[in-house]
């Protein structure tokens, strides 16, 4: 297996609003590596969610390269591109975005359906700490366990990379540092390229390396010599 997942050179993303051009990624050139905890760090506006969606295939770049493996997937057509992300990748939001009327495990199963080599259902169930929830629908459960359905719902296909925007932010201290401890051990007991989105410093502790940006430049790529867990983290 390769070293690295996925390259950027050089990517920028333009929007445009008549004569008007706005940079919301300037130039970025960066290697996800194979397994790695990464945390993109930036206040709001920088560009962090932007960036998640050009390396995801959500959206496109307007200019630069984006490979995966040696698949350049920044060329890719819209049907090529939901292929990619349905065979290789799992998102986990700040919205949950679970269907109300299915059960816990109904939902996990949605996402295991779409993945060439899933895990078991009730591993996932197990791993994640929502046993005695698995029969409930969503709207019996806490913000965090729906959270912890999200992320069971996207490992449970087996991406080879997880993203995560802003998963905490609408968490309280303590349920927001339970659901960093399930990407946490996810990330370590499966090897899954986990990359986390956010505007909590703190959380940039648990990373293997952090990707500071502002104004949708990288200002700073930092590599963590001691990780923190999720529960060792401060939180304001």
């Amino acid at each position: 297996m390769r070293e690295l997942s996925i390259i950027l050179k050089n990517v920028n993303k333009i929007y445009k609003t008549g004569d008007i051009e706005t940079y919301a990624l300037k130039n970025i050139s960066l290697e996800i590596k194979q397994g790695e905890f990464l945390v993109i760090l930036g206040p709001s506006g920088s560009g962090k969610s932007t960036l998640l969606n050009v390396i995801s295939g959500l959206d496109n770049p307007t200019s630069g390269e984006i490979s995966y493996n040696d698949e350049i997937i920044s060329n890719y057509d819209s049907k090529k591109l939901t292929k990619f992300r349905r065979d290789n990748l799992g998102f986990t939001f700040q919205q949950y975005n679970l269907l109300q009327n299915l059960t816990v495990r109904e939902n996990i199963e949605i996402g295991a359906a779409i993945g060439k080599n899933p895990f078991s259902i009730d591993e996932i169930i197990q791993k994640v700490g929502i046993e005695s929830e698995k029969d409930k629908y969503p709207y019996q459960l806490s913000g965090g366990q729906q959270q912890r359905v999200s992320i069971a719902r996207s490992i449970a296909k087996n991406p080879n990379i997880l993203f995560c925007d802003e998963p905490t932010g609408a968490l309280d201290e303590a349920t927001g540092k339970q659901v960093l401890d399930v990407l946490q051990k996810m990330n370590k007991e499966f090897k899954t390229t986990t990359v986390v989105i956010t505007h909590n410093p703190n959380i940039a502790l648990m990373a293997d390396r952090v990707m500071k940006m502002n104004s949708g430049r990288i200002e700073e790529i930092v590599k963590n010599e001691f990780k923190k867990n999720a529960f060792e983290i401060n939180w304001g």
